[in-house]
């Protein structure tokens, strides 16, 4: 890998986890949007939901990023079709990370008793709007600027994205 692609996986990852660990808790705990819950149900919803939510996009999409990265760096092509259908893994992995991690919340989010008439679900819905975002951040991001060798320009966008850091 070179130095540029380096850093910019260093530093997408650590946005990754800045935001996922620091700003959607923040937000989601109650300080940063006005959701309805009371102050020990978000307490409780934030300790049963909302972290383990955010444990499993973040480890699975790190797992899956490097085992990306290590296929780009193993991968020895010769030809631009068999570099192009390294796409459709790309677009398995991303789907792959949404889903489990869509599933684990609603898993949670049942087993836990959130589902019941007598709880809110507002908070819910905010979390499935920022897995998508979780995904982007953790895995999307990182490959389309990170992905080193002939598979740099195989996630989506990452040839735009080289052209504004330059890498």
């Amino acid at each position: 890998m070179k130095i540029a692609e380096i850093v910019a996986l260093v530093v997408t990852v650590a946005i990754a986890t800045i935001v996922i660990f620091g700003l959607q808790p923040w937000l989601l705990g109650g300080s940063g949007l006005p959701l309805s819950l009371s102050r020990g149900n978000l307490d409780k919803w934030a300790s049963e939901i909302l972290f383990p939510t955010l444990y499993v996009v973040y480890v699975l999409g790190a797992l899956l990023l490097l085992f990306w990265i290590a296929k780009a760096l193993s991968s020895g092509f010769t030809k631009a079709q068999d570099v192009l259908s390294t796409g459709g893994l790309w677009w398995i992995f991303a789907i792959v990370l949404g889903v489990v991690t869509m599933l684990a919340l609603v898993g949670l989010s049942f087993f836990n008793g959130w589902f019941d008439d007598s709880r809110n679900l507002e908070p819910f819905f905010w979390l499935l709007g920022f897995i998508i975002v979780d995904v982007l951040l953790i895995f999307w991001l990182p490959t389309a600027i990170a992905t080193p060798k002939s598979m740099r320009y195989v996630p989506p966008g990452s040839m735009l994205l080289r052209k504004i850091y330059g890498g």
